[in-house]
């Protein structure tokens, strides 16, 4: 998952001056403690992170071997700590999952956007197979990521969409051999589109009735139990 597609640049004097001032707040306090958050398939998780050193623009931290996974693979992490205005992102550049270990570099104020959502948005592997009825016709597709309030659908055929239309999609989520497969039908709307080139993305809000909403909850919760165990038996 890349990083900068989960947050806004809350730049406070300049771009160089905040990177000084973060610096220099991270130096005073050598050897105390921050909260990093990062994402992986949606999930977000957070650990804490100790400043061990401070140097000619780069920090390096002790980390948790879990978060320094994530850190690898997102090749960034964000900062919050009561030392901040507002969270910080920094970009990585060495990290060490065995050793614990990570120095960043490139550091800026800002807000995480994807707090803003209600819901956790997962991200889907395999992708399930989607089908979406509306006004304009029926396409099918994949869907790449869900929540209990809204879906993104990757398709190879465009369809002549337009912002706010109303539509039925359906799509069955695997049971991952804990439960039956569930099959999942919900009316929604279109609040956002990329059809400018091939996979063409459509991002629903959706609006499970109680049975359905019941069903996409035990599966995110589920998804999120196999994320976490994922990720401890990968460090």
């Amino acid at each position: 998952m890349n990083l900068e597609n989960l947050y806004t640049t809350r730049i406070q004097k300049t771009y160089d001056e905040d990177q000084v001032g973060i610096l220099s707040i991270l130096q005073a306090n050598r050897g105390g403690t921050v909260k990093l958050i990062n994402y992986y398939l949606g999930l977000p998780l957070s650990y804490p992170a100790t400043i061990v050193a401070v140097e000619r623009g780069t920090v390096d931290f002790d980390v948790k071997s879990e978060q320094a996974f994530i850190i690898d693979l997102n090749r960034a992490t964000f900062i919050r700590s009561p030392l901040f205005t507002h969270d910080v992102f920094a970009s990585v550049q060495y990290i060490n999952v065995k050793k614990q270990a990570a120095s960043f570099i490139d550091f800026s104020y800002v807000e995480i956007m994807a707090e803003r959502r209600n819901f956790i948005r997962m991200s889907l592997n395999p992708s399930p197979e989607v089908t979406v009825v509306s006004g304009f016709g029926t396409y099918s597709g994949h869907l790449d990521d869900l929540s209990l309030s809204g879906v993104s659908i990757r398709t190879q055929t465009y369809s002549p969409l337009a912002l706010d239309s109303e539509a039925t999609i359906r799509f069955t989520l695997s049971g991952g051999g804990y439960s039956p497969d569930s099959d999942i039908k919900v009316s929604a709307t279109l609040v956002a589109l990329k059809d400018e080139a091939v996979p063409y993305r459509y991002v629903y809000s959706i609006y499970p009735d109680k049975s359905h909403e019941r069903l996409l909850s035990q599966f995110i919760f589920r998804r999120q139990i196999e994320i976490i165990k994922e990720i401890k038996n990968a460090v």
